[in-house]
């Protein structure tokens, strides 16, 4: 759980506790005062002094009246002197009111009546005091309890994080040495049959199939560390600590920059490029390498996996509040099951196994910079639009 959520957790629970204890202490106020007090007073035939006191029962009323019951129980068993000094002591941090009525209430007893009144008005303030603390120690409990378990919920989220990473992480790893095994065979078979198999330096490979092989070479080599490049860059964007170089640019024009850098090889093969980009400029904290490398990838697979004639757009708009980015095109759309993984590394593994061009990773990591930025990048098919796939980046303004 990340710490805003937590956060918000805690509070919630906590303010559900708080109001629980509130409603309680209000009932068991009015249990005590018009409940409780009267019976006591009909069976015992006194007036308690808490009955109806500053509009109902609390702790600290209880508190100043029983330390004063108290010290002027035990007030009797020292000498005037000392006595007498408790005695005014307590009677000003329990106040005129209280004091008063309690004195009502010994006004005709008994000395032996007056220290059973006092001592038994001092047990039943301390039960009271119990009954009154009793919300809290629930609601504690309860609230121990909800962290706990939200906690255990936590824990048992991160272990299932961290097998399924571990699934992820392994299988990335199987596929960068799939990767990599085919074209290091490739290079390998071609350079062995490069080799001189005698001394004469005769290997009988005629002259234009060596050329043929050394392209082959060349680039099945420089495949690999594409590769091995754009893995770099997906686990160091996945590390910790990563930052991005923001600067405030204009959205807009890095748009116009990445289809102006790549119009030529759009007319090349034949595919139509329609920017929608409007004139005003909309400036963004952003880190213009890693953010015109995320459109250019989503270009470039606009231009690899559609064939001549396809139309590509380039669409930006506000959106209430929103930026809105959209890469679309008319080609033939991306099927469901691929679809719905296509921002994990090397969902299009298979397919460049099979001859297609791409390593998987370049959705991937375009995905990260987008979600590094603040953004989201997602992919929207078949939604009765001229187009029939656009690739849409969504910024907060």
């Amino acid at each position: 759980m990340k710490h805003k959520e937590w956060k918000r957790f805690l509070v919630r629970r906590f303010l559900m506790i708080l109001i629980l204890v509130s409603i309680s202490q209000w009932l068991l106020n009015r249990f005590f005062d018009n409940a409780l007090f009267p019976f006591l007073s009909d069976l015992l035939q006194v007036d308690f002094f808490m009955s109806g006191l500053e509009n109902g029962l609390n702790i600290g009323v209880l508190l100043r009246g029983g330390l004063y019951l108290a010290v002027t129980g035990i007030c009797s068993y020292f000498p005037e002197v000392i006595g007498g000094g408790l005695r005014a002591v307590s009677e000003r941090w329990a106040g005129s009111v209280m004091t008063e009525r309690i004195s009502r209430q010994m006004l005709h007893l008994s000395p032996r009546q007056t220290q059973i009144y006092i001592w038994g008005m001092v047990a039943i303030i301390i039960l009271i005091v119990l009954a009154l603390l009793v919300p809290y120690i629930v609601a504690a409990f309860v609230f121990s309890r909800m962290v706990e378990a939200q906690v255990q919920r936590m824990e048992a989220q991160e272990r299932q994080q961290k097998t399924e990473y571990d699934r992820r992480k392994n299988l990335l790893l199987s596929d960068v040495a799939h990767d990599l095994k085919t074209p290091m065979t490739t290079v390998a078979g071609y350079a062995r049959a490069l080799l001189p198999e005698g001394q004469e330096g005769e290997n009988g490979i005629p002259e234009e199939k060596r050329q043929e092989f050394l392209e082959t070479i060349y680039n099945k080599s420089m495949q690999m560390s594409e590769l091995l490049n754009l893995l770099f860059e997906y686990v160091k964007l996945d590390s910790e600590g990563v930052q991005l170089r923001k600067e405030r640019k204009d959205l807009w024009e890095l748009l116009r920059d990445c289809g102006a850098g790549l119009y030529m090889d759009f007319e090349a093969k034949k595919i139509e490029m329609i920017p929608q980009i409007p004139e005003e400029k909309c400036e963004m904290d952003v880190d213009g390498v890693q953010f015109q490398r995320v459109i250019n990838n989503l270009l470039n697979n606009a231009l690899k996996h559609n064939p001549p004639g396809t139309r590509v757009w380039i669409m930006a708009e506000h959106e209430d509040e929103n930026m809105i980015i959209r890469i679309c095109d008319d080609g033939a759309v991306i099927p469901e099951k691929t679809a719905n993984y296509i921002f994990e590394p090397f969902v299009l593994g298979n397919e460049s196994r099979s001859g297609g061009e791409g390593s998987g990773l370049g959705l991937s990591i375009a995905h990260k910079i987008v979600a590094m930025h603040g953004g989201i990048l997602t992919l929207e098919q078949n939604q009765d639009e001229e187009y029939t796939k656009a690739f849409v980046i969504r910024f907060v303004a």
